[in-house]
């Protein structure tokens, strides 16, 4: 087992009791890569639908792993606005803010650092559905070992 897919499952084991509740339905899975990654779109299309969900090609908006969260396309700011509040009532928390910084943290430290690449199926418009739920928010993180999705559903 590489050491990112031994990091993942440890951020699984941490996070899904605060994840799994009654705000959303969580989704996260990860396995090995056996070749490097390429084009990150194609990357996550792939991962994605293996699991059965639906490829959305181009749409997947890559994200900086290493933004400061005012600044464009972080990584961290989509993960904190991800899992802050309720996705289908935001004006209560799921995991507050605080919350959701550790959480985003947690996962983006999961990656090696120097290929780590993130992808999101939101963009400032809305979002690009992968499953049949009126509300979702997908992240796919890889790196050189490893790839992972963390799926969250609801509806409204």
């Amino acid at each position: 087992m590489s050491t990112t897919l031994a990091r993942l499952e440890g951020f699984f084991a941490q996070w899904q009791d605060r994840l799994c509740g009654d705000r959303a339905e969580v989704h996260f899975t990860a396995r090995a890569l056996a070749a490097p990654p390429g084009l990150h779109s194609a990357c996550a299309d792939s991962f994605v639908t293996s699991l059965g969900f639906q490829a959305i090609e181009g749409n997947w908006e890559l994200l900086d792993a290493e933004a400061a969260p005012d600044e464009p396309r972080s990584a961290l700011a989509a993960l904190v606005e991800a899992f802050a509040s309720d996705m289908a009532l935001p004006g209560q928390k799921w995991l507050g803010d605080e919350g959701a910084r550790a959480i985003a943290a947690d996962f983006l430290a999961c990656f090696d650092a120097a290929t780590r690449q993130i992808v999101t199926n939101r963009m400032y418009f809305g979002w690009n559905p992968i499953t049949g739920a009126s509300i979702e928010w997908a992240f796919v993180a890889f790196d050189d070992s490893a790839i992972a999705l963390l799926l969250a559903t609801a509806e409204d």
